[in-house]
């Protein structure tokens, strides 16, 4: 199988790849989708040409980019990325890059409307298009995530099968789990491997001592459902500690932040909360070293690329058990638990907090450590270039 690979991919020079995804750089409210393509293009871009179409507004957004920021960022990131309109002319931009000669497509989102379903109409409307092509959902199918608008969410999938654009697809996991789901709606054939961490400028500042007094504690994450900050606050209701949590990340949902207020103004005195908007990417390791444990319920995470950023800022966790960082407590780096234990959940911050200080500074470079372990798994990275390779060589 290998040797046949590498016999017909050998015919290529540099593979060129098309991404199509609903949101890219400079985008600051995409969330992890957009650093899951940030980190795949650094690693691999020495292998593989890639293109991205993206949307030039952000998420809930009405004003695009302007023009001058657009510029900026493809003369940052040296990537070739077009940014493309809202309306009908999206059709015609479409068909017409899609008409160009690629390698393989590479679709970042399942349930994008404009950067998956029409896409794939397109291809298949232009029967001479025998171009491979790879959808990753990102996620989008795992229980936490299509909880939300769920019968919505499952009439598009069904609407996608029965159309027949879901032919001659394959399927990019990046976990197991993620891969069992995709098997289990018939969505095959499936090609996995994890996303790829960043690449670091330079070297981590070791976590330092932080001023005594009451612990530090922070939710950075877009403020919706899934992300579970209600539980959080519910959570803090029961902790007898003084604590200060600071909440960081775009309001991703009004009406769901309208239920989290509601629990902030019920909390006792001694849990003080601040709101403190959205931090840019590149500022999001700097804020977790401002902390001292990272509380994160989220109901879903495929990747969790705010965890490895946790870790790399030299935070501790306290996860909920539906992300991919697991077996937290035996590492000594934070716990991982049930959503159906909130006094578990109140216990562990009562327990960090009584925990003398020079012990939590030990755990937070501990869990400093795991995190540049993980950052620096190259096999994951040959795994990703095997993936696409795979995929373009149409197997």
């Amino acid at each position: 199988m290998a040797a046949r690979i590498r016999a017909r991919c050998d015919k290529l020079t540099k593979p060129r790849i098309l991404i199509l995804s609903p949101y890219f750089l400079p985008s600051r409210l995409g969330g992890g989708s957009v650093r899951a393509l940030v980190n795949l293009v650094d690693h691999l871009r020495q292998d593989f040409d890639f293109v991205i179409a993206a949307s030039k507004h952000d998420l809930h957004t009405s004003l695009p980019y302007a023009e001058a920021l657009q510029q900026q960022t493809r003369e940052a990131t040296g990537l070739d990325i077009r940014y493309l309109p809202r309306g009908l002319c999206l059709w015609g931009i479409l068909r017409t890059l899609l008409s160009e000669r690629w390698d393989l497509i590479y679709l970042n989102s399942f349930l994008s409307a404009r950067y998956t379903a029409l896409p794939l109409l397109l291809r298949r409307l232009q029967r001479r298009n025998q171009t491979p092509a790879l959808l990753a959902p990102r996620g989008e199918l795992l229980g936490g995530s299509l909880q939300h608008r769920r019968r919505s969410k499952l009439a598009y999938l069904g609407l996608m099968r029965h159309s027949g654009i879901l032919t001659r697809l394959g399927f990019h996991a990046t976990s197991p789990e993620e891969a069992a789901v995709l098997e289990a709606f018939g969505l095959r054939p499936v090609l996995e491997s994890p996303d790829l961490p960043p690449l670091l400028a330079g070297a981590l500042a070791a976590p330092q001592s932080l001023p005594l007094g009451v612990l530090r504690m922070v939710f950075l994450s877009r403020i919706d459902p899934t992300k579970n900050l209600c539980f959080a606050l519910r959570t803090l209701a029961l902790v007898q500690a003084p604590l200060q949590f600071d909440i960081v990340g775009p309001i991703g949902n009004a009406d769901y932040w309208s239920q989290c207020q509601r629990l902030i103004a019920a909390l006792p005195a001694h849990v003080q909360v601040r709101y403190l908007g959205a931090v840019v990417p590149e500022q999001v390791m700097q804020t977790f070293s401002r902390y001292e444990l990272f509380f994160f319920p989220s109901r879903s995470e495929n990747n969790g690329y705010v965890i490895l950023e946790a870790l790399l800022g030299g935070c501790a966790l306290l996860l909920s058990d539906r992300t991919p960082w697991r077996d937290l407590a035996a590492l000594g780096v934070g716990q991982d638990l049930p959503l159906d234990a909130e006094q578990q959940f109140s216990s562990v911050i009562d327990a960090f907090a009584t925990t003398p200080e020079p012990l939590r500074l030990a755990q937070r470079r501990r869990a400093q450590a795991y995190g540049v372990e993980r950052l620096t798994a190259q096999h994951d990275v040959e795994s990703m270039r095997a993936l696409l390779l795979h995929a373009i060589a149409g197997v």
